[in-house]
């Protein structure tokens, strides 16, 4: 999801059966409680996956996903739109494959940096058969043109032999940036996190393990500095900005899906959006809001977050 600069949100989700999955977009006009099907994002033959939306300085709307053929050919693709995601046209591609080397490149983030050039993350497995070899790392590249063209791979988080890091995202937290990614081979798929001051320079290795997360964690900085964090273990975390220290909540937005990500809505409150959400399980996207109730952290039998009824994105109106 993104939060445009004229109060909406969009959400881009992947919809279908490979190999022709297709990412649909919906809008979101009154603080995703109700949702339109405004658009969808297909390539013929192929699975699209992995949808992230970031909004330009400009204005315009990007759309990364990965596009693959499975053992043929693996493709992180950008799409932008001029009118508020009603519309997409291909705009570049960060990072491809084509049966030169094993391996396929998944999960892209975008980031705005603060000089104005524009970051994307992604799971990399291609450097299986360099020395030494990684199984997976997570490169980062870097556009001057707003996504038109992309630089050299940065090496975000890599270590040699079996870890896998992978499924990155990354919040601006006080004073840097802090990235969030699953290490799965080497171990089962635990959260970590890396710090960097500027959002290119990272240590490389594997960070902090975060407490009770188990793949896909994602974080959430607040307007207040306190950075928020869950996974597909579902219970939200609460922690430093550098990464550092976390305390359990004890709370838990969901008991079922998986996929799980953070947005803010307003101070202290946030919303919780999830795949597989339904009250029995049920698919679909699902959205549950929550706010805290204490802006600093505290022991946790003084924090609650409290939760709404979930929306769910798949009874939205088609139409625009």
């Amino acid at each position: 999801m993104v939060h445009l600069r004229d109060g909406s949100w969009l959400a881009a989700y992947t919809i279908g059966r490979s190999p022709n999955n297709a990412v649909r977009v919906k809008r979101s006009f009154d603080d995703m409680r109700t949702w339109t099907w405004i658009s969808e994002v297909g390539e013929g033959g192929r699975d699209l996956d992995n949808a992230n939306l970031y909004q330009r300085p400009d204005g315009v709307v990007l759309l990364a996903m990965r596009s693959v053929v499975l053992g043929k050919s693996y493709r992180i693709n950008v799409y932008q739109s001029v009118d508020a995601g009603n519309s997409w046209q291909f705009l570049s591609m960060v990072d491809r494959n084509e049966d030169e080397k094993p391996g396929g490149l998944w999960e892209p983030f975008l980031l705005g940096l603060p000089d104005g050039r524009l970051a994307c993350f992604y799971a990399n497995e291609t450097h299986a058969t360099d020395q030494p070899p990684y199984s997976q790392i997570i490169s980062e590249r870097i556009s001057d043109d707003g996504g038109l063209s992309w630089g050299g791979e940065i090496f975000a988080v890599a270590q040699p032999g079996t870890p896998r890091p992978g499924e990155p995202n990354v919040v601006r937290t006080n004073g840097g940036f802090l990235l969030f990614y699953e290490v799965c081979g080497s171990e089962l798929c635990a959260g970590h996190t890396s710090w960097s001051p500027d959002g290119v320079s990272w240590p490389g290795n594997i960070g902090p393990a975060i407490p009770s997360t188990w793949q896909n964690p994602q974080g959430l900085a607040l307007d207040t500095g306190m950075v928020l964090a869950i996974s597909n273990q579902k219970e939200l975390l609460i922690g430093s900005s550098q990464g550092d220290v976390w305390i359990q909540t004890g709370s838990h937005p969901f008991a079922y899906g998986n996929w799980p990500a953070l947005y803010q809505i307003a101070p202290n409150q946030f919303a919780t959006v999830i795949t597989g959400g339904g009250e029995n399980g049920e698919a679909g996207e699902y959205v549950r809001f929550g706010q805290i109730e204490r802006a600093t952290p505290a022991p946790r039998s003084r924090i609650r977050l409290p939760f709404r009824n979930p929306v769910t994105l798949s009874n939205a109106r088609p139409g625009r």
